[in-house]
């Protein structure tokens, strides 16, 4: 992929301000919100259509060095998530009044650093002892995946990806397994990078500059009843698979249209930082939501007028600023030293 496709720092960016918004309206409460917990959830789900994209198109139509490519995507993203899960684990031993759900474990934390997927007693689900880290989890698994199929085209790896992530999203349908790691790696979950990928791959064959103005209508009016299914039709579940397909068909819809106007969409430099820092942005900001927030509302109390909204806001904004720093101190200068070596 040569140079920059700003379209998709775009929607990077939108997605970490997804998952950002939603832990701080999510944070002051005391029960889950469907409409706050699935407005993070289709963060997540941007962000693993834009990953199955971007592995399709950086890795071209032709084989690729496959140990190479899993050497520089663990470098990508280890580093600073094994840095943050052992900042979690201290703050869990010493200040445990910061979280709501995170306790210190020390197997949790070996688990969690190695990418190893279990059932958390505190979380209540298949979360790493750094809660955000269970996103890491499927991450690490597609790259393996995607790895494993190097010696391929890239129509075959992605044809294979798709009989590998959707018999396995099968097996959990029809099996529902209780136990931490085949629930976790029979999840349709994996499926939103897949439908990447087939992005990824429309992409490096030029078929995306094809796609007409009635094509893009059709699209976005898929993209409308999916975001509309996704937030409004509960079933008693968070993560619920009907909501899962409507988001996805959000997802797929503005990547699609994003990308087939790629060429009329301005140069926005503040959006594209916030698209280069999504990363730093994802990982710091439960730590900027739990200082703001957390910290603002023990001091102040729930019961003062308007309180709750405007540290959800100031939450907001001190998570998106503390993520650009981490990007700009951090994450940015450690890449580059890393990649030298």
């Amino acid at each position: 992929m040569n140079g920059k496709i700003v379209s998709v720092q775009y929607l990077r960016a939108m997605a970490a301000f997804f998952v950002l918004v939603s832990h701080a309206l999510l944070y002051p409460l005391a029960t889950e919100n469907l409409a706050y917990g699935r407005l993070g959830w289709l963060g997540v789900i941007l962000f693993f259509v834009i990953s199955g994209f971007i592995m399709v198109s950086v890795t071209d139509a032709g084989q690729f060095d496959g140990r190479q490519f899993m050497r520089r995507r663990m470098m990508r993203v280890a580093p600073l998530y094994w840095g943050f899960t052992l900042v979690a684990a201290l703050l869990a031993l010493l200040a445990p009044q910061l979280f709501k759900t995170t306790t210190f474990d020390g197997s949790q934390l070996a688990l969690s650093l190695a990418f190893i997927p279990f059932y958390n007693p505190a979380s209540e689900g298949l979360h790493p002892l750094y809660k955000l880290g269970w996103t890491l989890n499927y991450e690490i698994f597609f790259y393996a995946c995607f790895a494993l199929l190097a010696m391929f085209t890239a129509r075959s790896r992605v044809v294979g990806l798709t009989i590998a992530f959707g018999g396995l999203a099968a097996l959990g349908f029809v099996l529902s397994p209780t136990s931490a790691i085949p629930q976790f790696y029979t999840s349709f979950l994996p499926l939103a990078f897949v439908a990447g990928c087939w992005i990824g791959l429309a992409h490096i064959e030029c078929r995306l500059a094809h796609l007409s103005r009635r094509a893009l209508i059709a699209f976005a009016g898929i993209g409308l009843i999916g975001i509309v299914e996704g937030f409004v039709w509960d079933r008693g579940l968070m993560e619920d698979w009907s909501a899962f397909v409507g988001f996805l068909a959000f997802s797929v819809a503005l990547m699609l249209i994003a990308l087939r106007c790629e060429a009329r969409l301005p140069r926005i430099a503040w959006l594209e930082t916030l698209g280069n820092a999504s990363y730093s942005i994802y990982l710091v900001h439960i730590f900027a939501v739990a200082l703001m927030a957390g910290i603002g509302l023990r001091l102040l109390g729930k019961d003062l007028p308007g309180i709750v909204p405007i540290l959800t806001v100031l939450a907001v904004a001190c998570g998106l600023w503390a993520g650009l720093l981490l990007y700009r101190f951090v994450e940015k200068p450690l890449m580059q030293r890393l990649q030298k070596r």
